[in-house]
């Protein structure tokens, strides 16, 4: 028997048991079954013709379809870093509306910027049939937007203001369990990682397990089918989500030409760099295989180095910095195009960063703009919350130094250039890290002159120590 028959005889039985102790409740669940045997069939049977889609999305999609028909509530997509998951995501929504398969949809975001950005770049921009965008057919409401009436199709939501709703952490009274029929989650690897640092609306949470189960308790609050995006796959959304059912690597992008490959990287040597336990190659948990280039993302674990912030606190002193900067100045020519993205321990660190590299650029390209170089963490952007807008569609900042800001869901095809400053404990953050630059742009360096590859400048082995945990290698075979 297949998975959706047997979906479809389960609402069969629960309307039969019902027929004679409550004749209207077998009404509703015999109409509930027609209905799902009507919108699974047309999920699955008719044709995806919307428009943009490449083959590899709409084969993530219809994997998805497959997915739901059979009954499945908890599936996993996994696309590598600008494979373009947003325009995935808001094209199953459509036509899982569509189809009547799902009333009510909650679009759920790790943070308020990423909900910004799949609303005005994605449902209010991407066309879908007769050139019409998301929000000109459906009823969308936006972050902050408690209230939902019968005509939402779609609700945008951070998990934060879930966990406070779910939770009754205020006056708002927890919603209803069948709010919602389907919850996507964007980004779902998020809450994972172990290197990143409490913003201020986490610090409600005591610890990283504390914001992960209560993560879970919201996907779990609700009767509802629920769809995990991720690039990074890990045993943590295997619990939730299972094993994906549609998986498209960076390396199997590349090769298809929709990602910039990357070289090996310019490493900066230090007396620091060199310091510090790592992991050896050979020992355990090493689970690359290089011989078929293949590794298992799902069950590979995400803690890796046990030293790394001991060695962090090391690189937040001012003769490291100024070492790495002179030897970063070298390389920043600032007419050059493109943009760089740095990587340090702690807001501190980036505060430190910031103004030796100025002095360094200065004393080395002559007196530069104040704007070029710009700390965009959590704390500055309490102080100017225009940064990561200007950042992707202005010429200043060109240089951008974070810690764990911009490491998921920011769009800035620009970036060419990759610093770190910093060692990680997550395979998944350092994936996160690396996806920053791999987009494509074209005439970047000019009419004709496109984005082909981007660089990295390791200050602190991170490439070399990781290179066993990940499938982001270089495709190129002698680079």
């Amino acid at each position: 028997m297949l998975g959706s028959d047997r979906h479809l005889l389960r609402l069969a039985l629960q309307a039969e048991s019902c027929c004679f102790r409550e004749p209207d409740l077998a009404l509703t669940r015999m109409r509930q079954l027609l209905e799902a045997i009507a919108a699974d069939w047309e999920l699955v049977e008719t044709p995806n013709e919307l428009p943009g889609l490449r083959v590899v999305q709409k084969a993530a999609i219809r994997e998805i379809e497959a997915a739901i028909a059979s009954g499945q509530t908890a599936i996993l997509l996994a696309m590598a870093t600008g494979t373009g998951k947003t325009r995935t995501a808001i094209s199953l929504i459509y036509l899982l509306i569509k189809s009547k398969r799902f009333r009510r949809i909650l679009f759920l975001v790790d943070r308020s910027e990423l909900g910004r950005q799949a609303f005005d770049n994605g449902f209010d921009q991407i066309k879908l049939e007769q050139l019409q965008t998301f929000t000109e057919i459906y009823d969308v409401r936006e972050l902050g937007d408690a209230k939902i009436d019968r005509e939402t199709k779609v609700h945008i939501a951070t998990v934060q203001s879930m966990v406070k709703r779910v939770m009754l952490i205020g006056d708002t009274p927890p919603p209803p369990v069948d709010q919602y029929d389907c919850i996507i989650i964007d980004e779902c690897h998020r809450g994972y990682n172990l290197d990143r640092d409490m913003a201020d609306h986490e610090l409600a949470f005591r610890s990283e397990a504390d914001f992960i189960a209560k993560y879970r308790r919201v996907v779990d609050h609700f009767h509802a089918v629920k769809i995990g995006l991720t690039a990074t796959p890990a045993q943590h959304t295997a619990d939730i989500f299972g094993r994906p059912v549609f998986t498209y690597t960076y390396r199997e992008a590349v090769t298809d030409g929709f990602l910039c490959d990357h070289e090996p990287p310019i490493r900066i040597v230090t007396k620091l760099t060199g310091s510090g336990i790592r992991w050896k190659k050979g020992e355990a948990m090493r689970t690359y295989d290089p011989g078929t280039g293949t590794i298992d993302l799902v069950t590979v674990p995400d803690e890796v180095i046990k030293d790394v912030d001991a060695f962090n606190n090391e690189v937040i002193t001012e003769p490291f910095n100024r070492t790495v900067c002179k030897a970063l100045a070298a390389h920043l020519d600032p007419e050059t195009p493109g943009k760089t993205l740095v990587f340090c321990a702690r807001d501190t660190h980036a505060d430190l960063f910031v103004r030796v590299l100025k002095e360094e650029m200065d004393l080395r390209w002559g007196p530069q703009p104040d704007a070029m170089i710009t700390k965009i963490t959590g704390s500055a952007l309490d102080a100017d919350d225009t940064l990561i807008k200007r950042y992707k569609n202005e010429s200043f900042p060109r240089i951008a130094v974070t810690v764990d800001l911009l490491t998921t869901g920011i769009d800035v095809p620009e970036i060419n250039r990759l610093v770190f400053v910093r060692r990680v404990k997550s395979r998944i953050l350092y994936e996160q890290m690396i996806g920053r630059a791999t987009r494509l742009c074209e005439n970047l360096f000019g009419e004709g002159n496109d984005k082909e590859y981007f660089e990295i400048f390791d200050a602190v082995d991170l490439y070399a120590i990781l290179e066993d945990f990940t499938t982001m290698k270089p495709v190129v075979t002698h680079p």
